[in-house]
């Protein structure tokens, strides 16, 4: 193991000093929440602070629960309440804060605007500064590395969980860095403190760590998956299964109407930079599409240097678009994301509205829709986004804390 490169929650412990001492503790804390020795995170903090709550963001404490799943509240082993903040609640109550001084936070983020996490504990950081709670973010390395930046930003209708305040969908900030600049950036006025990892260098991917992966949801099962996820994540907006409830999630990209062999073959015509193509079949275990058989195609990083899954993941939606014309579309009335209860709680009349809605969310605006619908090409739909990068590059600097 690389003892060289330790998260901040390691740094936590062995300096607790004034952010623990006498002060009443929560943990917003997940599956990933662990040592380097893979040792819980929530006992090694309740072994010397006095952790009263815990609260849990998507997928629960445990990270059991599935894409979307409500979650509720429960009680932890020890007594101390679970707040869920997926569930009736996104942010905590001021109740729910008013025994508590300050909240520490340990879990693993993926570097992508899309996951959930990153923004559940910004939420929280809100309701904190309200009612004069600190939060101590104990950071973690990017897996995808702190270097590449790339995609659109977010436009404000379209700010929600998987996209809350305007940075890139690959921002290529650790949890540490996204939660400062969000502090400064929203004006929230937290009492933050982000505790760094030590040894970490921006070049470096998960690999290069040392540290054990610990899957910080059910469909991120190991760290290759996090460089895949980017690009692929953008067919959970159209008529697709992006492979959830199979052994490899974000990589076998498919449906029932896909001919994969033909759309591989496709693909690889392109000669897009570090990544080929295959033709596979598979059987999700999970909506869309549960229980059948779909095909569709995987994408092999061939060259992760020069691999930009961006430009893969839209070259994929442009690619259906132009060889399966008569069934590919953004909206989907069996998508994953068509429960009648979520719909209703957000004001959407029917799955179709939904979805659209949620491939606009996930894009940050409309206009990734809007281009793949008039048959722009991958390259200059990408080629869009330079000078927005370049502008977050810049806006970044002052709150990066690794060289």
């Amino acid at each position: 193991m690389n003892t060289f490169i330790q998260p901040g929650i390691s740094i936590l412990l062995e300096q607790p000093t004034k952010l623990l001492a006498g002060r009443r503790i929560a943990l917003l804390t997940g599956p990933s929440g662990v040592l380097p020795d893979l040792r819980s995170s929530a006992e090694a903090l309740a072994a010397v602070a006095d952790v009263r709550a815990f609260f849990a963001p998507e997928h629960g404490l445990l990270g059991a629960l599935p894409e979307a799943a409500h979650v509720g509240d429960a009680t932890h082993p020890s007594g101390a309440p679970i707040y869920s903040l997926y569930g009736d609640h996104d942010a905590p109550t001021p109740a729910q804060l008013a025994d508590i001084d300050v909240v520490v936070c340990d879990f693993q983020d993926i570097g992508c605007r899309f996951y959930t996490y990153a923004w559940t504990l910004v939420k929280l950081m809100e309701v904190a500064a309200q009612g004069g709670v600190a939060v101590v973010v104990c950071d973690r390395p990017n897996p995808r590395g702190g270097l590449q930046v790339a995609g659109p930003g977010i436009e404000a209708a379209q700010r929600s969980l998987v996209g809350l305040h305007d940075v890139p969908i690959c921002h290529g900030l650790t949890l540490g860095e996204l939660a400062a600049l969000a502090n400064a950036e929203r004006r929230i006025g937290c009492e933050l403190t982000v505790v760094p990892c030590v040894g970490w260098r921006r070049e470096q991917r998960w690999e290069a760590t040392g540290l054990p992966w610990a899957a910080p949801s059910p469909n991120m099962p190991d760290a290759a998956t996090t460089l895949i996820y980017p690009g692929t994540c953008l067919a959970e907006g159209v008529n697709l299964s992006v492979g959830r409830g199979t052994a490899r999630p974000f990589e076998w990209i498919g449906a029932p109407w896909v001919r994969g062999a033909e759309l591989a073959a496709y693909l690889n015509a392109q000669d897009l930079p570090g990544v080929r193509w295959r033709g596979i079949a598979f059987q999700p275990a999970l909506a869309p599409f549960l229980g059948e058989i779909c095909q569709g195609v995987q994408p092999y990083v061939t060259d992760v240097e020069r691999y930009e899954p961006l430009l893969v993941g839209v070259a994929l939606l442009a690619t259906l678009r132009d060889t399966h014309r008569d069934a590919f579309a953004i909206s989907a009335a069996d998508g994953i994301y068509a429960d009648a209860d979520q719909m209703a709680r957000r004001g959407y009349a029917t799955a179709d509205a939904w979805q659209s809605a949620h491939f606009d969310r996930l894009a940050g605006s409309p206009a990734l829709r809007e281009a793949l619908e008039a048959g722009a090409q991958p390259a200059d739909i990408v080629a869009e986004w330079r000078p927005y990068e370049a502008a977050f590059r810049e806006r970044r600097e002052p709150y990066v804390l690794y060289v």
